[in-house]
């Protein structure tokens, strides 16, 4: 039994460690935006982390709100480029990677010490029965 339960132990924390840091396969997904007539560029990431900014020296001249919310644009519109490139899903459901991790480290802890505590009930029960 605890044999078992440390078989599905090890596959959790695998599938942990693979949603916690995944390993690019093929063309990495990546996503484009742009703003100010083309002067601000972004790239980001299949994490969507920003891999890429690229401002014409023009917009320098522009005030910092603006350019702030220019980059801003770029940004946005580089993540809905990102989901839209994610093939089969709803743009709107993509789950963040880190906090479904997060919620599967919970799980494993949670069931590692629940398989504990039937190991160790079932030893209890054993030991009680071979008293008798």
């Amino acid at each position: 039994m605890h044999q078992n339960g440390k078989r599905f132990d090890d596959m959790l924390a695998e599938s942990i460690r693979s949603l916690s840091s995944p390993e690019n396969q093929g063309d990495p997904l990546q996503g484009s935006g742009r703003a100010a007539d083309g002067q601000v560029g972004v790239l980001v990431g299949p994490d969507g982390r920003l891999a890429a900014l690229n401002l014409n020296p023009r917009v320098m001249r522009m005030a910092s709100e603006d350019l702030a919310r220019e980059i801003l644009t770029a940004v946005n519109a580089a993540l809905d480029d990102l989901r839209a490139n994610i093939p089969g899903l709803d743009p709107a459901a993509i789950p963040d990677p880190g906090r479904l991790a997060e919620s599967l480290e919970d799980v494993h802890a949670d069931v590692t010490r629940r398989l504990d505590e039937f190991a160790s009930g079932i030893e209890s029960t054993v030991r009680r029965l071979e008293e008798r």
